[in-house]
C-alpha cells in the first residue's frame, strides 16, 4: 500500500532489500561489527556504506522472515515517505530511516 501511495504522490522510491538469507544477514552484521571494532561512527552520512546503518544478528532481523524492507528516496521526499510507511502500518525506526518492518514481527514467526 505504501508503494502505491508513493506512486500516486510522485515519490521516487528505490527498494534496496527485502527478504534476506541468514548468510546475507551474517555478512551485513560482520561488516557492521568491523566498523564498530575500528571505532568508526555508524551514521547515515558515513561515506563508508558498510558503516551507515546497524545490522542485527542472523535470525534477529525481520528481513530474514520477509517482514521488512529497506528503501530510499531523495532527501526532499524523506518526510513524506516516512509518513506513508508509518500510515500504512510499518514501524520505521528513527535511527534507521531506510528500514521499515511489520510491528511486533516476532509474534508472526512464532518467536
Amino acid at each position: 500500500m505504501a508503494l502505491a501511495w508513493a506512486v500516486y504522490y510522485g515519490l521516487t522510491v528505490t527498494v534496496g532489500s527485502g527478504l534476506r538469507s541468514l548468510s546475507e544477514q551474517a555478512a551485513l552484521r560482520s561488516r557492521w561489527e568491523a566498523c564498530v571494532r575500528r571505532g568508526e561512527r555508524v551514521w547515515p552520512g558515513n561515506p563508508n556504506s558498510a558503516c551507515r546503518y546497524p545490522a542485527n544478528r542472523p535470525g534477529d532481523s525481520a528481513h530474514n522472515f520477509g517482514l521488512a524492507f529497506d528503501s530510499s528516496v531523495p532527501d526532499s521526499q524523506q518526510w513524506v515517505w516516512d509518513y506513508l510507511r508509518r500510515y500504512a502500518g510499518f514501524h520505521v525506526p528513527a535511527g534507521d530511516l531506510p528500514h521499515a518492518e511489520v510491528p511486533d514481527w516476532r509474534q508472526h514467526i512464532g518467536g
